[in-house]
């Protein structure tokens, strides 16, 4: 009787499921644990073998993979590096164009700092120029009306000594007219051949009337002189006034004005330039990962299956020997 894999006898739908070489054995009186061991140790052989195959090529999958991992790598460290480079060319001119900006902005300050300091020197020496020629006109101005003053002075003064000569002349004359007419009243009194106190009171009345006349003349030419002194003192004072009102009307010295303050140069910006490249900047270069050996991995595979199916061989053989 034909039995299954369970040890339980087979069915008719079981027989027809069964292999040619399954129903020789079965019905050479095999024992189907004998069977299911050969089986056993065939299924672990083609298990090995795949397993050793999946092995060996999930081995050199993984060294593909590490390859790839390492071009990868490599790249991007390459890439890295050149962006890296491509900043620092960045940042270098970038420096230069900050550096080249701030120093036409300080040139173009500097320009207009100049251009004003010059139009303020301008300024400066026409305001000179118009206070100096001012002075010099006011001293002008000062001369002449001091001048004139003077003139006018003069003129008066002279004027005032011309007429004390006048009055002087005239009392002179005047003086010589009283003379002559009392001498000539002394002669008129002789000729009358009067003797006595009546010839002496007549001569005594001409002296008088002649010292009286004299006397009336030297008074008023003494009040001619005074007047003329006092006329003289006005003309001196009304002069002193005049000279000082034309020095209050004189302009005072302007001196030299201030200089306008000199522009000083426009700071300029330090900048740095960026630290060079080092090879630290970079970092260290990628490394590939460790490889597998396929065959290694294929052995491996047989290594850990070889027992199992050596032990289902001799479990077999057993069980065979035995039968």
């Amino acid at each position: 009787m034909m039995m299954n894999d369970f040890g339980v006898p087979a069915n008719e739908h079981e027989m027809s499921m069964m292999k040619p070489h399954e129903k020789v054995m079965a019905e050479s009186g095999v024992e189907n644990g004998i069977l299911g061991t050969i089986i056993s140790v065939g299924a672990g052989l083609i298990g090995a073998n795949k397993s050793a195959k999946a092995a060996k090529k999930n081995a050199q999958k993984q060294n593909e993979a590490t390859e790839r991992q390492f071009e990868y790598d490599t790249k991007a460290y390459n890439m890295k590096i050149d962006q890296l480079k491509a900043e620092h060319a960045f940042r270098v001119k970038e420096t230069a164009t900050k550096r080249a900006n701030d120093e036409n902005a300080a040139a173009y300050q500097d320009a207009i700092n100049a251009s004003n300091y010059a139009h303020q020197l301008m300024i400066r020496q026409r305001e000179q120029d118009s206070l100096d020629a001012q002075y010099e006109k006011s001293n002008k101005l000062y001369a002449f009306k001091t001048g004139y003053n003077e003139q006018v002075a003069a003129k008066a003064e002279q004027d005032e000594w011309r007429k004390l000569d006048e009055i002087n002349t005239e009392a002179a004359f005047d003086a010589q007219e009283q003379r002559l007419k009392h001498l000539q009243e002394e002669g008129e009194i002789r000729a009358l051949g009067q003797a006595g106190r009546s010839a002496g009171k007549r001569h005594q009345s001409a002296a008088a009337n002649f010292g009286f006349t004299v006397a009336a003349i030297n008074e008023g030419l003494a009040s001619a002189g005074r007047a003329a002194q006092s006329a003289l003192q006005d003309i001196k004072s009304d002069k002193f006034s005049a000279d000082l009102a034309a020095w209050a009307e004189k302009m005072a010295d302007p001196g030299e004005l201030p200089m306008p303050i000199q522009p000083i140069q426009s700071p300029r910006t330090i900048y740095e330039d960026p630290a060079p490249l080092m090879d630290f900047h970079f970092g260290p270069p990628p490394v590939k990962g460790a490889m597998m050996s396929a065959s290694a991995a294929s052995s491996a595979a047989w290594g850990s299956a070889i027992p199992s199916i050596v032990s289902g061989g001799m479990k077999a053989y057993d069980m065979f020997d035995k039968n």
